[in-house]
């Protein structure tokens, strides 16, 4: 589990943390494009892109914040503008035009030196090639100062992916609320990646007494929710623990697929024998391609076997061509194996 967290954490990450790649802007130049959220249609999703540079940055913005929009200017038509962000961190100016909602032009950034100096003094002196990217996560003294009220003194880095995640006091006080504290920095923004809140953590307490935050987070990352496990139970499966849970979740057992298994005539399967038919895919579609063959009511160590050898109808054709009429499940296995040896015409 501290291993699947971690790399999903990374992979997440590195999506967001790419967006530094635009602070690295020659001149404090670059372009700019803009259209509606698709997620929420009252921001606009502004995208960056410095002259020189391949990287961009993908981030929503609130028309209000933007000084000297005109929002009938938004949806007019090729209507030309001039407005601006300001933040503590930076200012950035914009030209351009928006057309029926979609905007584009360019942009210049503006560093602000005394928060610059604010920073240094609180022993984060900031690089020329991430203040753009500070004023753009609307990065604050105060912030800095509530994650220290909170314990935490993160690096620079650290405190850019805290910014991003929105780790606050307010996160911090519900899951202490919950019985949930000396969280570090970390696992907070894991947290927060996985939408591990106060509520989930008393829902999954109510289903599964005695489970970890860290068996918690794996649940939600798979979306093993108590609906799931009910279901389960209904199907005869009631004894499952989490592992399990997980287990079908991540190799797609879902009750459609027992009931395919069930109507096939393999009732009451054991979870492994049910993770092991998802993982080599044994299905409707191989049974009665084997049953043509005549071979049916076969096991599930031979059904599985059959997958990982790659045994099928063509293939049981072939050996019967090479005069073996009807070998048993493990013949067929040892044929694929070591090979067909033609049986002789006394035999």
């Amino acid at each position: 589990m501290r291993t699947l967290c971690k790399g999903a954490v990374s992979i997440l990450l590195f999506g967001l943390l790419s967006v530094a790649a635009i602070a690295q802007c020659k001149d404090n130049r670059g372009t700019w494009t803009a259209e509606p959220a698709k997620d929420h249609a009252e921001l606009l999703q502004f995208r960056f892109v410095c002259s020189e540079d391949i990287g961009s940055i993908g981030h929503p913005l609130a028309p209000g914040e933007l000084q000297g929009l005109d929002p009938a200017a938004v949806h007019g038509q090729h209507t030309s503008v001039k407005f601006r962000l300001v933040r503590e961190a930076g200012t950035l100016q914009f030209e351009g035009i928006f057309n029926e909602g979609i905007g584009y032009g360019e942009f210049t950034f503006t560093a602000n030196p005394e928060f610059l100096a604010a920073m240094k003094e609180m022993g984060y002196p900031v690089p020329a090639d991430k203040a753009l990217l500070l004023t753009l996560l609307d990065m604050n003294r105060a912030y800095v100062q509530e994650l220290r009220s909170l314990g935490f003194n993160p690096n620079l880095d650290k405190l850019i992916e805290a910014r991003i995640f929105n780790i606050d006091r307010e996160q911090v006080n519900g899951l202490k609320a919950v019985g949930v504290s000396d969280v570090s920095l970390d696992k907070l923004i894991q947290y927060r990646i996985f939408h591990v809140t106060p509520e989930y953590v008393q829902q999954m307490r109510a289903a599964f007494p005695g489970i970890s935050l860290e068996k918690m987070t794996e649940m939600r990352i798979h979306n093993v929710t108590p609906a799931f496990a009910s279901e389960m139970s209904r199907l005869g499966y009631s004894g499952l623990n989490v592992d399990q849970l997980i287990a079908f979740k991540i190799h797609n057992v879902t009750p459609d697929y027992i009931s395919e298994l069930d109507k096939l005539g393999f009732k009451k399967l054991n979870p492994d024998q049910l993770v092991q038919f998802r993982i080599f895919n044994v299905n409707a579609n191989q049974i009665q391609d084997l049953a043509k063959e005549g071979y049916k009511d076969l096991s599930v160590e031979d059904l599985v076997a059959f997958r990982i050898h790659h045994i099928d109808s063509e293939f049981i054709e072939t050996v019967k061509k090479a005069g073996h009429q009807h070998p048993t499940p493990h013949e067929l296995v040892e044929f694929k194996i070591m090979g067909i040896r033609r049986r002789s015409a006394e035999l």
